[in-house]
C-alpha cells in the first residue's frame, strides 16, 4: 500500500493463491446492482441508528435534573458509555472477522433496543451508569462492522464515495435526532424519546436481518474457526501475538491522526457555550445555528469529498482537512464576528469531510479480509478514547486556563496533526 508507513506485505500472512483467486472470483461475480442495494440498506441502518442515538441526547440533562442530580452524574454516564466503546471496539471488530459481520451488527442493534427500553422505564439513578456502559459496549461493534462491510465488498478505487455516504448518514442522523427528541420530551414526557429510539433501532435491526447480506467470505470464517480451535497450542499463540504487534505498528500513524483530530473537539467544546454567552453575548439560537451549519457541512461535503478521495492523493486531503478542521476555533480566537463564525463552522465541516473518506480508505487499503474487522475496531477504540479523554482533560485544566488558551491549544493540536500526516503518510 503506497499510503502506509509500513509495507502491508511485511506484516500480514499471505493467503494461499487458490483461496485468494476464489475470493476475487466470487467478488467479481456479485451483481453490482444488488451490491449497491445491499450497501444502501446498510447506510439506512446507520442513519436510523444515529437518529435513534441522537434522539435521547437532549433528554438526559432534564431527566437527571428532575431526579435531583446534576452534571456530575451526566459526566459519569457519558464516561461509562465512552469506556464501554473504548474497551470493546477492538474485540467486537475482531469477533466480526471470526463469526461474520452480520451477527455483530445485529448484536449492536439488539443491544441498543434493550438498553433504551431499560433507560425508558428504570428510574433508579444507580443503574444509569452501568446501563450506559453496556450500551457503549454493545454499540462498539456498529461502525467497525459498517466500515469492514465496505472494505469487504467495494474495490479500493471506489471505497472513498461509500465512506463518504456513511459519513453523511451519521451526520444526517445526528442532525435530525436532537430536535426530534426535544420535541417528544416536551410533548410526551421523559420516556418517549427512549421508546422512539428503541423503535428506530428495531427498524434498523429488521433492515439488517432481511436486507443486509453477510459480506465476510466463507473461507475467511472457516479459516478463523480453524485458528481458534488451534489457539490452545503454545506454538500458535506466539506468532499470533507478533502478528497483532505488527498490525498495531502498521496502523499506528493513522490511529495517532484519528486520536488527535477527534480529541480536539471534545477538549474545546465544554468552553464554547459559556464563551458564546458570557463573552460574545450571542443567543442560544445563534449558538445552535452555528453547529447546525457544521452538521450540514458534514452531511453534504462528504458526498463530494468521498469521490474526490478516489481520484486525488489522500495525503494532501488529510493535511488540508486537518488544517480546515480548526477554522471555527481560529475564528473564535481571533475574529469572533457571527458571519465569520458561520463561515468557520462550514470550513470545519469541510475539513472533517476531507479527512474521513481519505482516512477510511487508507485503513481499508491496509487490511485483508482476515484482519479488517480488527483494524477497524482498533480505530474505533482510538476514537472512543479521544472522545472520553477530551472532556476529562478539559475538566482537569479548565479552572486554570482561559477559553482563549483552550482555543489556542485546539488550533495547535490541529496543526500538529497536519504535520504528523505530512511527515508520516506517503503520497499515493
Amino acid at each position: 500500500m503506497s499510503t502506509a508507513v509500513l509495507e502491508h506485505g511485511a506484516i500480514t500472512r499471505p493467503l494461499e493463491e487458490e483461496t485468494r483467486e476464489e475470493a476475487i472470483a466470487a467478488h467479481l461475480a456479485r451483481p453490482s446492482r444488488s451490491l449497491t442495494a445491499a450497501l444502501s440498506f446498510l447506510i439506512g441502518c446507520v442513519t436510523l441508528m444515529m437518529t435513534g442515538f441522537a434522539v435521547i441526547i437532549p433528554v438526559f440533562p432534564q431527566r437527571l435534573q428532575a431526579l435531583g442530580l446534576g452534571s456530575e452524574m451526566l459526566a459519569l454516564m457519558e464516561g461509562a458509555f465512552g469506556l464501554g466503546m473504548f474497551l470493546f471496539s477492538t474485540p467486537m471488530g475482531t469477533w466480526s472477522g471470526r463469526i461474520g459481520r452480520k451477527p455483530v451488527l445485529f448484536i449492536s442493534l439488539a443491544g441498543f433496543i434493550i438498553t433504551n427500553l431499560l433507560l425508558a422505564f428504570v428510574n433508579v439513578p444507580l443503574f444509569f451508569v452501568p446501563i450506559r456502559f453496556v450500551e457503549g459496549m454493545l454499540l462498539a461493534g456498529l461502525f467497525p462492522v459498517a466500515m469492514s462491510m465496505v472494505g469487504d465488498t467495494i474495490p479500493l478505487e471506489r471505497q472513498g464515495r461509500w465512506i463518504g455516504f456513511l459519513t453523511t448518514a451519521q451526520a444526517v442522523g445526528f442532525a435530525l435526532g436532537p430536535g426530534l427528541g426535544g420535541f417528544l420530551y416536551q410533548k410526551l414526557g421523559f420516556s418517549s424519546p427512549f421508546l422512539l429510539s428503541a423503535g428506530i433501532a428495531l427498524a434498523a435491526s429488521l433492515l439488517a436481518i432481511f436486507l443486509v447480506p453477510e459480506t465476510l467470505p466463507r473461507h475467511v470464517r472457516a479459516q478463523a474457526k480453524l485458528q481458534q480451535e488451534r489457539s490452545g497450542e503454545q506454538s500458535s499463540r506466539q506468532p499470533k501475538q507478533w502478528r497483532l504487534v505488527g498490525l498495531i505498528l502498521l496502523v499506528a500513524p493513522f490511529l495517532v491522526i484519528d486520536f488527535g483530530m477527534i480529541f480536539t473537539f471534545p477538549f474545546v467544546f465544554p468552553q464554547v457555550p459559556f464563551f458564546f454567552e458570557r463573552v460574545l453575548h450571542y443567543s442560544p439560537t445563534q449558538y445552535g445555528l452555528l453547529f447546525s451549519t457544521y452538521g450540514m457541512a458534514l452531511a453534504i461535503f462528504p458526498l463530494v469529498s468521498g469521490p474526490l478521495s478516489e481520484k486525488l492523493p489522500k495525503k494532501p486531503l488529510i493535511v488540508m482537512g486537518s488544517l480546515l478542521f480548526s477554522a471555527l476555533i481560529v475564528v473564535m480566537l481571533v475574529a469572533p464576528f457571527y458571519p465569520l463564525l458561520i463561515v468557520g463552522a462550514a470550513l470545519s465541516g469541510l475539513g472533517s469531510a476531507f479527512v474521513e473518506p481519505a482516512m477510511g480508505s487508507i485503513y481499508l487499503a491496509a487490511t485483508t479480509d482476515e484482519n479488517r474487522g480488527q483494524v477497524m475496531g482498533m480505530r474505533g477504540s482510538a476514537i472512543s478514547l479521544a472522545i472520553m479523554l477530551g472532556p476529562l482533560v478539559q475538566a482537569l485544566v479548565g479552572l486554570w486556563i482561559t477559553p482563549q488558551i483552550t482555543f489556542a491549544t485546539g488550533v495547535i493540536l490541529s496543526l500538529i496533526m497536519a504535520l504528523v500526516a505530512f511527515l508520516l503518510l506517503k503520497n499515493s
